[in-house]
């Protein structure tokens, strides 16, 4: 795994912040800093972020059938139980933020940072994710079955009884990650970088007992 940044996005430094921001149905925001905001259980059709820093926002419960990031951050929000249809996201760092029960099923994920984030119960289900940092995240029962990997590194996570039938590595890194309960199958681990220490946790694959 090659060294990364800090962050992927790189948000300008003279965003448009406005007083009272109004989150509407098919809204394009580009260049803009919202700082607060409860918009939990709302359905759209759409959302469009490019170039934004979002911070302290409720979307919690939000339905969402298409929803596009783009060189955007999200800090201290709330994303528990969104779900999205139809999802790209690139360029984009999620940090210290709740998305417990997340739904991005056959989402597309590229250069996204996933940092200090509970994840329990999120679902991924075949998405594609490339050039992925999952930084200190609480991923337990999550949910990547069928999903396909390029670059993705687990750092200091858990990934206990997490779910990786069926999936497609490269170079995917879980060496500093709990893996314990993980679910995969002997075809899905190729690709996958794992420790010595982490062997006992996959050994159950072998049907085989070590005495």
């Amino acid at each position: 795994m090659s060294k990364r940044k800090k962050y992927f996005s790189r948000i300008h430094k003279n965003l448009k912040n406005p007083k009272k921001f109004i989150l509407s149905d098919e809204g394009e925001y580009e260049e803009m800093e919202i700082d607060g905001g409860d918009w939990q259980g709302l359905s759209l059709a759409s959302l469009d972020f490019k170039d934004c820093y979002i911070k302290n926002c409720n979307f919690s419960r939000l339905k969402i059938k298409k929803l596009s990031l783009l060189n955007t951050r999200f800090k201290n929000c709330d994303l528990a139980n969104l779900e999205v249809e139809e999802l790209y996201v690139k360029k984009v760092d999620f940090e210290n933020s709740r998305m417990t029960g997340l739904t991005a099923n056959e989402g597309i994920f590229a250069e996204t940072l996933f940092k200090g984030c509970q994840l329990k119960f999120s679902q991924f289900r075949y998405s594609k994710l490339k050039e992925i940092k999952f930084n200190n995240c609480l991923l337990g029962e999550s949910d990547f079955y069928s999903a396909e990997f390029t670059n993705v590194d687990f750092s200091e996570c858990d990934l206990i009884k997490a779910e990786m039938l069926k999936t497609r590595h490269r170079e995917t890194d879980l060496r500093a990650s709990i893996i314990s309960g993980l679910a995969i199958d002997i075809e899905s681990l190729k690709g996958i970088t794992i420790s010595h220490s982490q062997i006992n946790d996959l050994v159950w694959l072998l049907g085989v007992n070590i005495k």
